[in-house]
């Protein structure tokens, strides 16, 4: 802790984490702070970010473009944010409290746009399945028509051309098995185009999830390796 926000700021860190009351967290080397909740899953996720360096491995050029599917609270954006300043960062969760502390967590980061929408093949509308799970766990489903706990479904093919760009720089995903639907369907439109792609597969709670992923990138050229829980592909056609 000492060592991600500073000698001041980690003690702090470390007596409500050991408290377990959280709440906000000042990071004055980052002139900023974020939330964390008691009683939830968000240290976790605090940890996964910047205690483990889940996405701190190399990272062959300086992207304009990154698109963080499953956003969470917005830990992963805030790390993206500091190592990439000038990357534009499309922050994409759809549950409504993670996405309102998505938003207060990224508040400081002028580059980072939270939206409230679940990643899907098409435009339309999603619902959650499953609200009494863990805030780092909401799986989403397909929606014939709005309703009053509905949120927009929103595809990557949008993504990127809501950012005016070509490519994807870095496209990580981490959507509680919704990435079955994203590799199965649309991904010709996207999938050629990104340079970095990180994913967190979750075959157990929706079967298929990797047969739908192995079987899209292997119509491109793409290297692969392991980190974490995450599997990493570049794409050599765009080196």
């Amino acid at each position: 802790m000492t060592r991600t926000l500073g000698l001041a700021d980690g003690l702090s860190f470390w007596w409500k984490a050991k408290r377990k009351t959280f709440g906000e967290i000042r990071a004055s080397r980052w002139n900023t702070s974020f939330r964390l909740r008691p009683n939830s899953t968000d240290y976790d996720t605090y940890e996964h970010v910047f205690v483990l360096k889940e996405y701190d491995f190399p990272i062959p050029f300086e992207p304009r473009l990154i698109i963080d599917g499953g956003a969470n609270i917005g830990l992963s954006a805030l790390y993206f944010a500091r190592r990439f300043p000038e990357a534009t960062i499309l922050a994409v969760e759809p549950d409504p409290a993670n996405c309102a502390l998505l938003q207060h967590n990224t508040r400081d980061q002028k580059r980072v746009e939270a939206i409230q929408a679940g990643l899907w093949p098409s435009s339309g509308h999603l619902r959650i399945k499953d609200k009494s799970a863990d805030a780092n766990a909401f799986q989403v489903e397909w929606s014939e028509s709005p309703t009053s706990d509905s949120m927009p479904a929103v595809s990557i093919a949008e993504l990127l051309q809501k950012s005016g760009l070509q490519t994807i720089d870095i496209l990580k995903l981490d959507i509680e098995g919704a990435e079955k639907e994203l590799f199965r369907a649309g991904f010709e439109s996207w999938l050629p185009n990104t340079r970095l792609l990180i994913v967190e597969l979750h075959d157990r709670m929706v079967p298929g999830c990797s047969k739908a992923l192995f079987e899209a990138v292997s119509k491109y050229d793409f290297d692969c390796e392991t980190r974490w829980e995450n599997l990493i592909f570049y794409n050599k056609n765009l080196d």
